[in-house]
């Protein structure tokens, strides 16, 4: 491997992890004039083909990776929508004396039990949790907080591993679908917060957080809290949103978050804002590569490349607008006949981005199999689009994903059967 070092109007950015998700850092670094190093396990991921130069290495491989790092002399390193890619940016950062988030930092953001005694170290207002190894300390932590609980996996994204159990024979069946995602390390059984679920948007400039928005989560229904959209800004009340503020800026000094983007979630429960947990990257779901542009302008995507780089980025609204993205709410499991409507959509004002896919990459189109919700890879497809205000952007999303009608057949033997999308739960309310 050839070293060379790139002059500053031409730097050299290492981009860890390059699906899908990250294809935004690459077109944003493209667009600053940056040079790209890209590393993934995937020698198929779409980034590799953007960047100068890939490697083919698991990116969990952080010590590896610094070393490709420094042999190649990068002058930052970054990743935007991947919990797995935190720890391995901030050893290359650590080892390479680059701008970014220390190492014991990025352990606290990416392992739930290590953030959850942070919180509690520093009075960070956070729900109550127990740390469990078997059935039989799960069974005392859920009695002993009170049903419902959450039971949760250390080391997880997109929900995965994440339940809500309502009974003890419920945590049976739940502990063993866990226990068989993380087969080792201890897990988590939590308070289950109740209130309207947000969350917030923004960067840490040095250590100094700065929230660029608030955005409103919905649920779908089931066992596993799965997101099926959001909406910005926010509609809870100014006062709320004070709160809000102030406890997510709480919870990101008792991580010590220094030169990241950061996405936190919050319930407001009727004791105020309680954090559920803060990752160190930006938040996934396109929240911050299409929802907050949208709705504030500012792009987060360019200003976690600049903290990369030791620059200083902008992150002063210039709008005040309104986002909203919903997923389709597909039925399954089974097989997919046919779907009606998708084209209408392309017509619809405000329409700024429509999926028509799988988060796998298969499209929706007849054979796909649809699979039951249980973290956001199941999902298929979904809609963006913008509006003078959340209302607005979110009543036009919601007419959108109820436009489209989804033929579904529950199995091989039973003919096709009529089956709507239906309106998902957990709407915020304004306060």
């Amino acid at each position: 491997m050839a070293k060379c070092r790139l002059n500053s109007e031409t730097p050299l950015l290492l981009i860890v992890a390059a699906g899908p998700l990250q294809l935004p850092a690459f077109h944003e670094a493209r667009s600053l004039g940056c040079k790209i190093i890209a590393v993934d396990r995937s020698g198929s991921a779409p980034g590799m083909r953007l960047a100068d130069k890939a490697y083919e290495i698991d990116i969990k491989q952080s010590h590896e990776i610094a070393e490709i790092a420094r042999i190649e002399n990068v002058e930052g390193v970054m990743s935007i929508c991947t919990d797995f890619a935190v720890p391995t940016v901030a050893v290359v950062a650590d080892a390479l004396g680059l701008p970014g988030l220390r190492p014991n930092s990025a352990l606290k953001a990416s392992d739930k039990r290590l953030m959850r005694r942070a919180f509690f170290a520093c009075d960070v207002p956070s729900p109550n949790f127990c740390e469990v190894s078997d059935i039989k300390s799960a069974s005392l932590a859920a009695d002993r907080l009170g049903y419902p609980v959450a039971l949760k996996i250390p080391k997880s994204a997109g929900s995965r591993g994440v339940y809500r159990v309502d009974t003890p024979s419920e945590l049976i069946e739940r502990f063993e679908r866990a226990r068989s995602l993380e087969p080792c390390a201890d897990l988590l059984i939590e308070e289950w917060l109740r209130g309207p679920e947000v969350s917030v948007e923004g960067c840490c400039v040095g250590l100094e957080p700065h929230i660029v928005q608030i955005t409103d989560k919905l649920l779908f229904s089931g066992p596993n809290p799965v997101e099926a959209g959001h909406t910005q800004p926010t509609q809870l009340g100014q006062r709320t949103q004070d709160l809000i503020r102030t406890t997510t800026c709480s919870g990101i000094r008792a991580l010590a978050l220094e030169d990241c983007g950061f996405h936190a979630e919050l319930k407001v429960t009727e004791s105020g804002p309680r954090i559920v947990e803060i990752a160190a990257r930006l938040g996934g779901d396109r929240i911050a590569t299409h929802l907050t542009p949208l709705s504030t302008g500012v792009n987060l995507v360019r200003a976690v490349i600049e903290l990369a780089l030791g620059r200083k980025p902008s992150l002063k609204p210039s709008c005040n607008r309104g986002a909203a993205i919903r997923y389709f709410d597909m039925p399954g499991p089974g097989w997919l006949d046919r779907v009606e409507g998708l084209d209408i959509l392309y017509g619809l004002p405000g329409v700024e981005h429509l999926s028509f896919q799988t988060e796998a990459g298969e499209p929706l189109r007849p054979g796909l199999n649809v699979r039951q919700v249980h973290s956001s890879l199941d999902r298929s497809g979904c809609v963006i689009f913008s509006g003078r205000n959340a209302h607005d952007a979110g009543n036009r999303a919601e007419a959108a994903i109820r436009t489209v009608a989804f033929y579904v057949r529950p199995d091989s033997d039973r003919p096709a059967c009529e089956v709507f999308t239906q309106p998902v739960v957990g709407t915020t309310q304004p306060q």
